[in-house]
């Protein structure tokens, strides 16, 4: 198995388990049928300018934070990453953490600059339910901690001094902050874990990283970004990702990289058997963006991308279907888009470069326009039978989906990794590390959804019950 290979689906299964982490906090669950929003005390005790903020709900009477424990079930590495989570915080000098979680309503991690801001700090807070007054510092590991109103705090001693001021009502706090509390408004009631990203947070923490948090801030960044909130949910098998990007309308408007909005409608000619489909109304940054975040695999892309880009916006100038097939050797990629004129769609795809047209199969039928890597994949997308949204995998990540939108994905989860596996994914260490996580998902989908000043993002996990 080639290298590049092996870092993509290692991505992929690192983008699972933090699924699973994110949900190890949640040391259990009671039977309250609560359907309130979470405790969002710790945001008064962090700055406006957070460049990354990631929150907890931990209230056991609470109905979402029940429904995510027993989704957090399905995964084998459940109680490993717990205690391991549990083990840390029972350093020497940080057991008070572990104490206070038993019983808290809510912990947060946040990362934001300091005085001089060469470098990040980070906060810890975990609630407690009272206040400590004439508390003091104390180590924790290589950390100190005290407590700050109700809660215990971990982190650097200008850290603590910020959240104690911060309490105080010096200096503007996140929860007050309009960008971030306009973002957080608009996520669901049911979360049990939500954050905020700022540009700069996107920028410096996320994109040059590797692996999956690099993948992760090339799918938050774009020109116009002010800052993200996310929340996260899961219940009855599922795990729901809702994003709310903030933006800059004026940037929005003159950006050229973005999608625009679209009424899916190519997703009826995909074949059900497809492992992957994305929609889109403006393939070539829709394929820049693939090359991006697949990262060291880029190499097998950057030639199809590359003898692409130009020749795509004549062919595909408005809706485009970019589908994954199996086939052997290898599978196929599939671009596929509407043809109101045949004639002239013919007409264009002969203009194609020698090189394009010797590279790639075409295909113009029945008021479509297809581009393949292989001939197999145009014939899938032409033959009849069972198309996508006839399954049920699809109804239940996607089927929901708005009229409108600006992007639509689905992934067949459990195929990818049978595809994975035949192709030699078996023999990473790291995707046998993650196997018994990884096939607990069945598929994935996901849409965008927005304006000039906000887009929106919905990601759902479909996962083995």
């Amino acid at each position: 198995m080639t290298t590049s290979r092996t870092a993509v689906l290692a991505g992929v299964a690192a983008a699972v388990a933090a699924v699973v982490v994110v949900l190890v906090i949640v040391l259990g669950g009671g039977s309250g049928a609560s359907g309130k929003a979470p405790a969002s005390g710790a945001a008064h005790l962090v700055p406006a300018d957070a460049l990354v903020y990631v929150h907890l709900s931990t209230d056991r009477d609470r109905s979402a934070t029940a429904s995510a424990a027993k989704v957090a079930d399905a995964f084998p590495s459940w109680p490993a990453l717990r205690d391991g989570i549990v083990k840390r915080l029972q350093a020497p000098g940080c057991d008070l953490a572990a104490q206070a979680l038993k019983t808290a309503n809510e912990a947060a991690l946040a990362i934001f600059d300091t005085a001089g801001g060469k470098t990040a700090n980070s906060l810890v807070l975990v609630d407690t339910g009272k206040d400590h007054p004439g508390a003091t510092q104390r180590g924790c590991g290589t950390l100190s901690s005290t407590y700050v109103g109700k809660f215990l705090a971990i982190g650097q001693p200008e850290s603590l001094a910020l959240a104690q001021k911060l309490q105080k009502g010096e200096g503007a706090s996140l929860a007050d902050a309009a960008l971030p509390k306009k973002a957080f408004a608009g996520l669901p009631a049911d979360r049990v874990a939500d954050g905020w990203v700022s540009r700069d947070g996107v920028r410096r923490l996320l994109a040059p990283q590797g692996g999956l948090l690099g993948a992760v801030g090339v799918l938050f960044d774009q020109p116009a970004l002010r800052g993200a909130a996310f929340g996260l949910s899961a219940a009855d098998g599922r795990a729901h990702l809702v994003v709310k990007s903030q933006l800059d309308p004026k940037l929005a408007r003159q950006s050229t990289s973005g999608f625009r909005k679209f009424t899916p409608t190519l997703a009826a000619d995909v074949p059900a058997s497809a492992m992957a489909y994305l929609g889109v109304s403006n393939v070539a940054p829709a394929l820049q963006r693939i090359l991006a975040a697949a990262g060291s695999s880029s190499a097998q892309l950057a030639p199809l991308v590359t003898q692409l880009a130009d020749p795509l916006k004549q062919v595909f100038p408005g809706e485009a279907a970019i589908v994954l097939t199996s086939a052997a050797p290898a599978p196929v990629l599939t671009i596929m888009g509407h043809a109101k004129d045949e004639a002239a769609t013919r007409k264009t795809l002969a203009a194609l470069p020698a090189a394009v047209r010797k590279s790639f199969s075409t295909a113009v039928f029945n008021g479509k326009v297809a581009v393949s890597t292989d001939p197999k994949g145009i014939a899938a997308v032409r033959a009849g039978g069972d198309h996508l949204p006839d399954s049920g995998q699809w109804s239940k990540t996607v089927g929901n989906h708005p009229q409108s939108v600006s992007s639509l994905l689905f992934l067949n989860f459990s195929r990818l990794l049978t595809l994975g596996e035949q192709t030699g994914l078996a023999q990473s260490k790291a995707y046998q590390a993650a196997k018994a996580d990884l096939s607990q998902v069945r598929a994935i989908g996901a849409y965008t959804s927005g304006s000039d000043s906000e887009s929106t993002a919905e990601i759902s996990l479909l996962i083995t019950s």
